[in-house]
């Protein structure tokens, strides 16, 4: 059994429970905590789908033209391709679990995130870490879109 990676990555932490390397790059189950206000660029994901079960507080998610508000227990399947942002819009952090199929978004997590320690709170994102993060998007299928 290998550690839980944590990586700060955009704002929030990432927890890499299982990685692609664990499942013939088949799947990745990431575990994320996202504190109030933090946002992810309007994007798609040209490789994966993604699927998001909210473990506590509140993640909102707009796709398609429309604003979904989940809470605990409830979940939304992001299909490849399909433009999305997700963000906590409520007053306490946001957990969430994100399955990817296939693997690979949590390599890109990896490069462009920073390793940190499990006790260490997300923090905001600086100029550098955004650069890379923008520099390595089109390696790895995610196509950072216009706000819209």
């Amino acid at each position: 059994m290998r550690p839980i990676e944590t990586i700060a990555f955009a704002g929030t932490s990432v927890y890499v429970l299982v990685s692609g390397e664990e499942t013939g790059r088949q799947f990745a189950l990431l575990h994320i905590t996202n504190p109030p206000g933090v946002w992810t660029p309007r994007h798609r994901h040209l490789n994966e789908d993604e699927t998001v079960y909210v473990l506590s507080g509140q993640v909102e998610i707009e796709t398609g033209g429309e604003t979904q508000l989940l809470s605990a227990g409830e979940v939304v399947v992001l299909p490849r391709a399909q433009a999305h942002r997700l963000g906590n819009a409520g007053p306490e952090p946001a957990q969430a679990l994100v399955f990817c199929t296939p693997s690979g978004f949590e390599q890109f997590v990896r490069e462009a995130g920073q390793p940190v320690s499990n006790n260490e709170p997300a923090r905001a994102p600086d100029a550098a870490t955004l650069g890379r993060l923008v520099g390595l998007s089109s390696r790895f299928g995610i196509e950072l879109l216009p706000a819209g």
